[in-house]
C-alpha cells in the first residue's frame, strides 16, 4: 500500500483554502471599492483555485490545455505583485511580469510537443524539468519583487510573502531529483506543490493581508508626529529624528518669520497660515536634498536638523533664505531670520546646539532681520 499522500485530496484542500482567501479579499474590496489591491489579490486566489480544479479535470496527455493551466499558475502569482503595486499607487503591471506568464506554459508545452513529434524520446525527463523551471521562475521573480522591489515602506508582510513564494522552489527542485529515482511514475511536481501549499498558502495570504494593515499603522504613527498645517515634524517627531542625525558636525538651523503678528493683523490669519504652510513645504524639500529634517517648534518658529555630511551649513541657510525670499505670491513684505549652530564633540543631543542656534537667531533679528547669523 502506498504511503504517499493522495494528490487529489491535497489538491482539494489547496483549492478550498485558496477560494476561501479569495472570498475574504473580495469582501474587503467590496467594502472599499477603491482598494484595487484587494481585487487583484482576490483574482489571484480565485485564479489559483480554478487552475487547481483544471489540473484535476484535464488529463496529463492534453499538454495544450495543461500549458494554459501553467500560464494560469504564473498569472495568479503575478496578480499578487500587481496588488502590491496598486496599493503603493503605482501601475499594476510592468513588462517583466509577462516573462513567467510566457515561460511557464512554454517550458511545459514545448518539451511535450517535441516528444509528440518524435524529437525527444518518450522517457525524456525534460518535460518535468521544464515544468519545475517554469514554476520556479515565477516564484523567484514574485518572491524577489516582494523582498527587494522598490517600495516606500517594506513591511513584515512583504518579507513573509516573499519568503513564502521562494519556499516553493526547493519542492520543485526535489520533484526533478525524483525523476531520476524510484518515484518517476509519481506526479511528484503536483504532490510536492500541493504539500507545500498546505504549509505556505495560508502564510502567504496572511502576509498579504498584513501589508495594508502595517501601512495604515505606520501612516497613523507618522500623522501623530507631524504638524497638521505645515507637514513638518512636531516636537515629538523632531526628537525621534535627532537620534539618527546626532554627531559632531551636525547642525541646527532655527527659522523665525519676521513680524509674524503684523502679517496676521495686516493680511489676516489665512495669509499667515499660508506662509507657515509654504515654509513647511519649501524648507522640507530643501532640507531633504542634504539629508536634513524640518520640524515646527511652535508658532512661527521652525528648526532644521542637518547631518554632518552637509559640510556648508551656512551656505545651505543662505540658499534657503534666498529661496523663501522669492516666494512673494501670498504676501510681498515678509522675510525670515535664521540662527545656525553646530553640534560640538561630546554633545549627545541637539539641546545645546538648539540653544546656541536660538541665540544666533536673536542676533540676526537684532542686526536687522531677514538674515542668517551663526
Amino acid at each position: 500500500m502506498s504511503t504517499l499522500p493522495d494528490v487529489e485530496t491535497l489538491r482539494l484542500c489547496s483549492m478550498l483554502a485558496s477560494a476561501a482567501f479569495g472570498l475574504v479579499f473580495t469582501m474587503l474590496w467590496w467594502r472599499e471599492r477603491s482598494a484595487l489591491h484587494m481585487l487583484c489579490w482576490a483574482a489571484s486566489s480565485f485564479l489559483y483555485a480554478l487552475t487547481i480544479i483544471g489540473f484535476g479535470i484535464v488529463g496529463r496527455d492534453a499538454f495544450g490545455l495543461t500549458s494554459l493551466l501553467f500560464g494560469g499558475l504564473a498569472s495568479s502569482n503575478i496578480l499578487g505583485v500587481s496588488g502590491m503595486r496598486s496599493l503603493e499607487g503605482r501601475s499594476p503591471f510592468q513588462w517583466w511580469m509577462l516573462l513567467p506568464i510566457v515561460a511557464a506554459p512554454s517550458l511545459h508545452g514545448l518539451p511535450r510537443l517535441a516528444i509528440a513529434t518524435g524529437h525527444l524520446p518518450l522517457d525524456s525527463v525534460l518535460p518535468q524539468i521544464g515544468d519545475a523551471i517554469g514554476l520556479s521562475l515565477s516564484m523567484i521573480l514574485v518572491g524577489c519583487a516582494f523582498l527587494f522591489g522598490r517600495t516606500a515602506y517594506r513591511t513584515a508582510g512583504h518579507r513573509i510573502v516573499g519568503c513564502a513564494q521562494l519556499a516553493y522552489v526547493p519542492a520543485y527542485a526535489l520533484s526533478v531529483a525524483g525523476e531520476f529515482g524510484t518515484l518517476r511514475d509519481v506526479e511528484l511536481l503536483a504532490l510536492l506543490g500541493m504539500l507545500s501549499d498546505q504549509l505556505l498558502l495560508g502564510i502567504l495570504n496572511m502576509g498579504l493581508l498584513s501589508i495594508p494593515i502595517e501601512r495604515a499603522q505606520r501612516d497613523l504613527r507618522q500623522a501623530a508626529l507631524r504638524d497638521t498645517l505645515t507637514g513638518a515634524w512636531n516636537r515629538a517627531g523632531l526628537h525621534e529624528q535627532m537620534g539618527r542625525l546626532i554627531e559632531p558636525g551636525a547642525s541646527v538651523l532655527v527659522i523665525d518669520i519676521d513680524h509674524f503678528k503684523t502679517i496676521n493683523d495686516r493680511h489676516g490669519h489665512a495669509a499667515g497660515d499660508a506662509i507657515l504652510a509654504l515654509i513647511g513645504r519649501e524648507a522640507a524639500l530643501f532640507a531633504l536634498e542634504d539629508g536634513g529634517e524640518l520640524g515646527r517648534l511652535g508658532g512661527d518658529e521652525f528648526a532644521i536638523l542637518l547631518p554632518a555630511s552637509c559640510e556648508d551649513a551656512l551656505g545651505f541657510a543662505e540658499g534657503l533664505r534666498a529661496r523663501l525670499a522669492r516666494k512673494t505670491a501670498i504676501v510681498h513684505d515678509w522675510s525670515v531670520s535664521m540662527g545656525l549652530a553646530a553640534v560640538q564633540p561630546g554633545e549627545s543631543d541637539f539641546d545645546a546646539a538648539l540653544h546656541r542656534a536660538d541665540i544666533s537667531l536673536y542676533r540676526a533679528k537684532a542686526h536687522g532681520r531677514g538674515r542668517v547669523a551663526a
